[in-house]
């Protein structure tokens, strides 16, 4: 029963609802192959008689099949051509109705998977706002990498099999069972048996051992050879020699006992098979050659193919229960993630502001991540208008934690973050939008031409605006010798343009539309040095005229620019002042510019 319930929310979604003409093709792909098993024992009726003669055709113990009296009075060659058309045709529409099933079955499951994978992007915008925008890449690489394709296989597993197999596994179990009763049952009581046997040994204790212990002795076997070298040096290489010896006795003993095991498995199926068939033929056989109330030849085959056709039918709904138990945590995995995040503050009660009159403060906020380690500890910071900070720090989730926080992702433990007073939990998303802007060194860059990607929605830009702000960044040059200049498409992940190309299309974006607050990634240094950086130039503009720049530094000219320098080691914040202030007063600071921007560093 749990399995029937493994995927039930995701067939109680809207999407689920199939074509009503799905529901016929499954019914006729699933009583039509008991109708071919009982037509085969018909044609195979009138080759063993040579025609048949009467109205009424016994073909088993309790399976009569009536025929008009004017096919009976045909001559035998017609019977079998009208008989081969017939089944022929039936074959051809049963063919059809599991070829439109199938196609059915997998339209459907990726309809709903595909509705899901919508469900999740807007799920993502709720729960950044509480656990933090990287947070849900992480989540969506599970979710759409693995546990998505997981659940749509299984779907379409599911749609395919119920109820087409249950129908073909419950009209050939009826044939064979109306054939012959104690023949069907024996068949189906052996092939219990021997699948029971088949799952004992594959599923051993043996098997168990192998699979965890073998790969672990190798894994052993791999650092003594590694330590064998430095355990010479210290005169110590019996030890190693002794230790690998016994890992090697060791994991040819279990390879040994698995050998031992898979040499006795086929052999023990195959003779509890060839048990089980010869019962099988004895059986069939006392039936064959009792004249009275024994079986035919053709009814016979009817009993083969029929008992055939509810094995094929029972390999598919196990398969389907395979499938069910792999992807039930994959389903659990999915729906915990829409369901989480309902803590967030309604849209519709949260204001908005615009322009930023006085800056950003941070109140002794903590803020912790997925694992329960703290990302920030007790920050207190005023970040006020017009000013350019760099955030510096020795571990960098400290640091881009700070930055989604002020784009309104992730929720603190405690503390709190105002944006001219207002608590930024009660500000509505699409005002941060409006006034706090992102860049990074992909830009970032979303699909569409890159004139839409500096527009970024508006319309009112004219041309010798946006001539400007490309002009500004020194990348304009180099977009108009694309084949298409501004006009060329280009996609996110696009590495054609090069960093430093979508870097500048980012800081162009942010000239164009000068927001109040902007959070900035830095781009490594270009491999040519620059005597002077036109992004970092655009930057300080946009500072005098009143934007607060946030940037994440990469480059050692950015310190030196920035009107103060945020450190931190770890969690904490240790420091705060100009670049040279900080590298008279912290050795971390020191410590970090050495390790950052010391060209020399690697080669001492």
């Amino acid at each position: 029963m749990k399995l029937l319930t493994t995927l039930s929310e995701p067939r109680g979604e809207p999407e689920s609802s199939g074509d009503p003409l799905a529901y016929l093709w499954a019914l006729l792909s699933g009583l039509l192959l008991p109708i071919l098993i009982v037509l085969a024992g018909l044609l195979a009726a009138v080759l063993d008689r040579g025609g048949l003669q009467e109205t009424s055709i016994r073909l088993g113990t309790h399976l009569y099949l009536p025929l008009p009296q004017s096919f009976v009075g045909q001559d035998a060659l017609v019977q079998l051509s009208e008989l081969v058309a017939i089944t022929f045709a039936i074959a051809l529409l049963f063919c059809f109705a599991v070829w439109r099933h199938r196609r059915s079955a997998d339209a459907r499951a990726g309809r709903l998977v595909k509705a899901l994978h919508g469900r999740l992007l807007d799920q993502s915008m709720r729960r950044a706002e509480i656990e933090g925008a990287a947070a849900q890449h992480v989540h969506a690489e599970a979710l759409i990498g693995i546990h998505l394709p997981r659940i749509q296989s299984a779907l379409s597993l599911w749609y395919r099999s119920i109820p087409r197999s249950v129908l073909i596994f419950v009209g050939c179990v009826v044939v064979a069972l109306l054939v012959n009763v104690w023949l069907a049952l024996l068949a189906v009581v052996s092939g219990v048996l021997v699948w029971q046997l088949y799952q004992k040994l594959h599923d051993s204790e043996q098997t168990e051992l192998s699979r965890w212990e073998v790969p672990r002795t190798r894994k052993r076997m791999a650092e003594l050879v590694g330590q064998a070298p430095l355990l010479a040096r210290l005169q110590a290489q019996g030890l190693a020699d002794q230790a690998f010896g016994s890992e090697l006795e060791a994991l040819y003993r279990r390879l040994d006992a698995e050998e031992r095991r898979q040499g006795r498995t086929w052999p023990t199926l195959f003779l509890a098979s060839s048990v089980a068939i010869a019962v099988l033929l004895l059986g069939l056989g006392v039936n064959l050659f009792d004249t009275d109330n024994g079986l035919s030849l053709p009814s016979a085959l009817t009993l083969g193919l029929s008992l055939v056709g509810a094995v094929a039918a029972a390999s598919r709904l196990s398969m389907l229960r395979t499938q069910l138990n792999a992807s039930s945590d994959s389903n659990d995995a999915v729906y915990s993630y829409l369901r989480r995040g309902e803590e967030s503050v309604p849209s519709e009660q949260r204001v908005g502001f615009a322009g930023l009159r006085e800056g950003v403060e941070i109140r002794d906020l903590t803020l912790g991540g997925a694992d329960g380690k703290p990302m920030l500890s007790h920050l207190s910071l005023k970040l006020g208008r017009g000013s350019f900070v760099s955030l510096l720090g020795t571990e960098s989730v400290s640091t881009r934690s700070l930055t989604e926080l002020l784009m309104g992702f992730g929720r603190a433990g405690e503390g709190e973050v105002l944006i001219d007073g207002i608590d930024l939990k009660e500000i509505h998303p699409q005002a941060l939008a409006r006034n706090v802007m992102w860049i990074d060194p992909a830009g970032p860059i979303w699909d569409g031409t890159i004139l839409e990607n500096l527009r970024g929605g508006v319309e009112t830009f004219n041309n010798s605006d946006i001539v400007e702000a490309l002009e500004a960044v020194d990348t304009y040059e180099r977009l108009q010798r694309l084949p298409e200049g501004l006009n060329t498409f280009v996609s996110a992940g696009d590495t054609s343009l090069g960093v430093e190309t979508t870097y500048a299309i980012g800081i162009a974006r942010a000239l164009l539309h000068k927001p109040p607050i902007v959070l900035a990634k830095e781009p490594p240094p270009p491999a040519e040095h620059i005597a002077e950086d036109p992004c970092l130039k655009a930057l300080r503009h946009l500072v005098e005229a009143g934007t607060l720049v946030v940037i994440l530094p990469k480059r050692l000219q950015t310190l030196r620019t920035s009107d103060r320098v945020v450190l931190f080691n770890g969690d904490r914040l240790v420091g705060e002042g100009r670049h040279a202030e900080l590298l008279a007063s912290s050795d971390l600071y020191r410590h970090l510019n050495y390790l950052l921007f010391n060209p020399y560093r690697h080669q001492q």
